[in-house]
């Protein structure tokens, strides 16, 4: 049976920064306002009411106008995956990468759902963005995900000229299911000992599922703050129905054994989030393993906060100033 991830102190490495900020008055104030559109981290009926959904969406601003978008299709497991291309003007041709793998419970979430975020991550940070549009659950459970976010990489990665970036400076990310995905992808991109990736960035990851996680976050912030344990059991239903995959480390990175070799990592997580416990205790077991992590909570956010463009910019400056610092050296 794995382990439990338990939230525990762990190891000394990796200590967790906190944000200079105290971001708890906005995500009130964008709680209230993702309330009164609807959004109240409820249990939907099925995945055609969570996609109707347009409360989380709609914390997103405007696309900045630095970035030119195209869209791109690569071969997939089950056929060809579509791809939405982030080029900013700035950037140096080839440059570095980043593919990006988007949140949504593994259920909801696509090419548009992240569109003004990842325009303005490509900016902050001079990277190419590419966007990988997954298979998505129930539809689709684990492993669909997976293999696609894993083949979308392996073929940006052999192919890094056909997306205007320079070998060998290609990094993944990806936030909640997307990040948990995005550390799927960094441990299976490792071959003799090291990573053909430069870098992962994870905000807010999950990286396990019950019966295997047992946090005082999930316990203490499940209610109240939108991503809901409700919400995340439903998920879970959707995406590893299946008890036995739960266990599976490619589900949930968190239970891997082996951390050795893995690019390094920026691990972001919130102080109001139901999972800063697994994802702060990813980012101490990985630096245990060698790995240079670091990792940052932002005080006072819940799950989404970076998201909110327009309600909560400092938040999100804050995300793509981490990210970039650490990207540095990529570029």
């Amino acid at each position: 049976m794995a382990h439990v991830v338990d939230g525990g102190s762990g190891p000394s490495a990796a200590d967790v920064e906190l944000s200079a900020a105290d971001y708890t008055e906005r995500t009130h104030a964008v709680l209230a306002a993702m309330a009164a559109g609807g959004g109240t981290g409820r249990r939907p009926a099925d995945a055609a009411e969570a996609r109707a959904d347009r409360t989380v969406p709609a914390l997103a601003g405007p696309a900045p106008d630095t970035v030119a978008v195209t869209p791109a299709t690569v071969p997939g497991p089950a056929g060809p995956l579509t791809l939405r291309v982030y080029r900013p003007r700035h950037a140096r041709t080839p440059g570095a990468g980043l593919v990006y793998l988007h949140g949504g419970g593994f259920v909801v979430g696509g090419p548009d759902s992240h569109h003004g975020a990842l325009c303005a991550l490509a900016d902050a940070t001079a990277h190419v963005v590419v966007a990988v549009d997954y298979r998505l659950a129930p539809e689709h459970p684990f492993p669909a995900a997976v293999e696609d976010a894993e083949a979308a990489t392996r073929h940006v990665a052999a192919h890094p000229g056909d997306f205007g970036i320079d070998a060998g400076r290609l990094s993944v990310a990806g936030d909640s299911a997307g990040a948990t995905l995005a550390a799927v992808v960094a441990q299976s991109s490792r071959t003799r000992g090291a990573s053909y990736l430069a870098h992962q960035v994870l905000i807010t990851p999950l990286t396990a599922f019950p019966p295997y996680v047992d946090t005082a976050s999930r316990r203490e912030l499940a209610q109240g703050y939108y991503l809901t344990g409700e919400l995340l059991d439903w998920y879970a239903e959707c995406y590893v129905p299946d008890a036995a995959d739960r266990g599976d480390p490619r589900a949930a990175p968190g239970l891997a054994t082996d951390l050795r070799g893995l690019p390094p990592a920026t691990v972001i997580t919130g102080g109001l989030d139901p999972l800063h416990d697994e994802g702060e205790r990813y980012a101490r077991d990985m630096a245990a393993a060698g790995v240079d992590v670091r990792v940052r909570r932002l005080r006072g956010a819940f799950h989404l906060l970076w998201l909110a463009t327009a309600l909560a910019p400092a938040a999100q400056a804050e995300v793509f100033s981490l990210v970039d610092e650490r990207l540095a050296a990529v570029s």
